[in-house]
């Protein structure tokens, strides 16, 4: 896996998709106060930790444990919770998110920044809730319709890269009939996807091309982020990422 191109392009970037502090902290206002003496919280598919170190930040009783399948993303967090002074209260796992090795109701707060989309969001919703305690809250961001009548060009990317996309309002239902409350969402601003994720691709594409020029598979994935942009740009008010925040009956 350490050498899969897909994995070895996204680790150039200082995020692996859209998203920033401000609405990391915004999701994390919609949950009621940690427990005493601080809660557990999961971080599934946490990349390079940006957001893992976000919440430490935001709630410095808690503890975290973050994952991701991908262990050159955890060598880096690991490197941020040293600089960061954190070793005692975040730790990495390196684990699948669709194979959890955690006991059930094992955490206060699940956080799933823009990478349910693996296992899609319905799976995503009806499995991890299983992890969390009574009481507990989830987050999760993914990518949604904002419109049940997108463009033709915009149906036509999406069929090939994620075709079960979904309009956001079934993600409410899909959270609704999982037995959880919706506790409150919002949409990602198409601005934070430019300045956090796109620029940062955009500026990397030329050195991409020549670094993998030799890997046809790389060629493809880096020519489809390049049209990922170009789509975004045209048509950002049909999709783009919700917050889910949803809490776990007691």
């Amino acid at each position: 896996m350490e050498n899969n191109p897909v994995f070895k392009i996204f680790e150039s970037f200082p995020r692996q998709g859209p998203g920033d502090d401000e609405h990391t902290e915004k999701a994390f206002s919609l949950i009621g106060e940690p427990p005493e003496g601080g809660g557990e919280i999961l971080d599934v598919g946490c990349g390079k930790g940006v957001q893992t170190m976000a919440l430490a930040r935001l709630c410095p009783s808690c503890r975290i444990t973050a994952t991701d399948l991908y262990q050159p993303f955890l060598d880096v967090v690991d490197e941020k919770i040293a600089s960061g002074g954190l070793s005692g209260r975040v730790k990495t796992v390196r684990a699948s998110m669709h194979d959890l090795p955690f006991e059930e109701e094992s955490f206060d707060i699940i956080w799933a920044e823009g990478c349910s989309f693996i296992i899609g969001f319905g799976n995503a919703v009806n499995y991890w809730k299983k992890f969390m305690k009574p009481g507990g809250y989830m987050m999760i961001s993914d990518l949604f319709w904002f419109t049940e009548t997108p463009s033709a060009e915009t149906r036509e990317f999406f069929a090939e890269i994620d075709p079960n996309l979904m309009i956001d309002e079934k993600g409410f239902e899909i959270i609704r009939n999982a037995g959880l409350e919706l506790v409150g969402s919002f949409r990602l601003p198409s601005r934070v996807w430019e300045e956090s994720y796109y620029s940062k691709v955009r500026e990397n594409l030329g050195n991409l091309r020549e670094k993998f020029k030799d890997d046809e598979t790389a060629l493809m994935v880096i020519e489809g982020l390049k049209k990922e942009i170009e789509i975004f740009e045209k048509y950002s008010d049909e999709y783009g990422y919700t917050y889910n925040v949803m809490r776990k009956p007691l």
